[in-house]
């Protein structure tokens, strides 16, 4: 097993490589703003203080998207080559059976969304720095949300792609299911901001409108957040076991 994880790395090489260039240019070019709002040609605009927390409360997520969906792209991509090259065909004649075939996949890509992890903890800390700011533990907590959250939907990426061959066809299939929940998600969104607006008015009249929705919706998003820390990584590890049996069996299927 120890051949079939080496060579699912070497394969994913080029896209990793690709997305570490794409990270380091990011997290260096916004770092650079963020310095300039405070040391240089930025230092004059008079909203800088909003544009600096702005930056060092957002970007870190953006950083975390490069890295954790960047690492685990390229290997999506290896899976239909391996059909198309049917390589796929031929590991079934090698003394390796299906489950530990399965298992390779998965341990790559664990580890491939740990290293995104990490890019996008590293990210945090350098936009803290470049901010001059200290470190939200905050922060940790959403990039672990979208840790198990996305790397949860990467797991189910596995079996689709061995029964559908293709990612063209993945993504169709994945966007037949996301649409509807985003339907959902953004129309609880825009609920939730109309509750937000109403009690803001209600409660801090003589405050500014969107601090105001702010004051009001940082209690709930905070109690949300509290909670998604610890639904995800059960919610995670419950699908990483059922999809890791979803594909041993799409495996012994053999169709090809």
């Amino acid at each position: 097993m120890k051949g079939l994880i080496y060579r699912e790395f070497y394969l994913s090489r080029k896209p990793i490589l690709l997305m570490l260039v794409t990270y380091v240019l990011f997290v260096m070019m916004l770092s650079l703003v963020i310095i300039s709002t405070y040391a240089g040609n930025l230092a004059d605009d008079p909203e800088v203080g909003d544009m600096r927390a702005y930056l060092n409360s957002e970007m870190y997520l953006y950083a975390g998207l490069i890295g954790i969906i960047g690492a685990v792209y390229g290997h999506n991509d290896i899976i239909e080559k391996d059909y198309k090259s049917r390589w796929q065909l031929y590991s079934y004649t090698i003394p390796v059976n299906e489950k530990k075939i399965a298992a390779s996949k998965f341990i790559v890509r664990g580890i491939l969304l740990l290293s995104g992890f990490v890019l996008a903890v590293l990210a945090d800390v350098i936009f803290s720095a470049a901010a001059k700011e200290p470190l939200s533990f905050g922060h940790f907590k959403n990039i672990l949300i979208l840790l198990f959250g996305y790397g949860a939907v990467c797991f189910f990426d596995i079996p689709m792609m061995l029964k559908l061959k293709t990612q063209m066809k993945n993504a169709a299939v994945g966007l037949a299911i996301v649409t509807p929940l985003m339907a959902g998600f953004i129309y609880g969104s825009y609920r939730f901001v109309k509750f937000c607006s109403a009690e803001a008015k209600r409660l801090y009249p003589g405050m500014d409108s969107d601090a105001a929705i702010k004051e009001v919706a940082m209690p709930y998003i905070h109690k949300w957040r509290d909670a998604l820390v610890w639904i995800t990584p059960v919610a995670a590890v419950v699908a990483i076991v059922l999809l890791y049996f979803m594909t041993v069996k799409e495996l012994k299927r053999r169709r090809y």
